[in-house]
């Protein structure tokens, strides 16, 4: 009675195939195990009770699994050293270091640069004012310029003054937002009292205006009638340029954690103990 038999090259075939795919193992694994996994492979070929059907998905599955394993096994067998953990640990501290100090400095420039020309426009009002007063100083027309009209806060991006008595009422001003003329809050014009001067970021709501925010210069007018000069500035520029700048130290930081890792892996890979070096070689 005649038997069908595969076909005598498939064997080989299918021996070469697995041989090609045991090459994927890292090199100290090929070189303990490679041999005897190939030959486990061609028993199991020529065992007649094994289907094949069922033993090359069984081989496939079991290939993608431990080399998975054994890769993962391999990297933290050479790149697993404590001296080679810390200094990574300490390179990404140092760019974590360096990633926030391209962040602070450039807002903390551009915010300072947003007082500008505040200080000088407050400055200067405060100094008028102080000799005739807050009541009597705003009708000398050398003293209040507002040829530019009147600024709207939410909107633009000019800058404006305020004028207000010594209970932090305004009398006068250049700007307006929904329509009013907004206040500080009181400790704000109770610190002035105290130390002469205040640069703060000012957010007013008034109403349903929100989210305008000012960088305001506040001054003491002295004097017979005292009070308090306001210059400020719209900061949306301003923040939209801090924006750009978080942006770009955040990308900054992530390129240095990568060429950190890849430098790591690299020397990692080159400094690896000679037990691994040899076996690859000879794998």
């Amino acid at each position: 009675m005649s038997r069908t038999v595969p076909h005598a090259d498939e064997p080989n075939r299918l021996v070469s195939f697995y041989a090609m795919a045991v090459r994927l193992y890292p090199g100290p694994f090929r070189e303990a195990y490679g041999a005897s996994l190939k030959q486990t492979f061609r028993d199991a070929l020529c065992d007649r009770t094994a289907s094949r059907r069922t033993l090359i998905p069984l081989v496939l599955r079991d290939l993608a699994t431990s080399l998975v394993k054994e890769h993962f096994s391999m990297l933290r067998d050479t790149f697993g050293r404590p001296a080679l953990i810390f200094n990574a640990v300490v390179l990404a501290g140092l760019a974590t270091v360096l990633a926030l100090a391209l962040n602070t400095i450039p807002q903390q420039v551009l915010r300072l640069g947003a007082n500008d020309p505040q200080i000088q426009m407050a400055t200067d009002l405060a100094a008028g004012l102080s000799r005739f007063g807050v009541t009597d100083g705003l009708r000398q027309g050398t003293l209040w310029n507002s040829g530019g009209g009147v600024v709207d806060m939410s909107k633009s991006l000019a800058p404006f003054l305020i004028v207000y008595d010594n209970q932090g009422r305004p009398l006068g001003s250049t700007a307006q937002l929904g329509g009013q003329t907004p206040t500080p809050p009181a400790g704000v014009f109770d610190y002035v009292r105290q130390h002469g001067e205040e640069r703060v970021s000012w957010q007013p709501v008034l109403g349903s205006v929100r989210g305008v925010r000012v960088a305001a210069v506040v001054e003491r007018v002295e004097g017979a009638q005292p009070g308090f000069v306001l210059a400020g500035r719209n900061m949306r520029e301003v923040e939209s340029r801090e924006h750009l700048v978080g942006q770009l130290a955040a990308l900054a930081w992530m390129a240095m954690l990568g060429l950190i890792f890849v430098a790591t892996a690299v020397f990692g890979w080159i400094t690896r103990p000679r037990g691994l070096q040899s076996a690859v070689k000879a794998g």
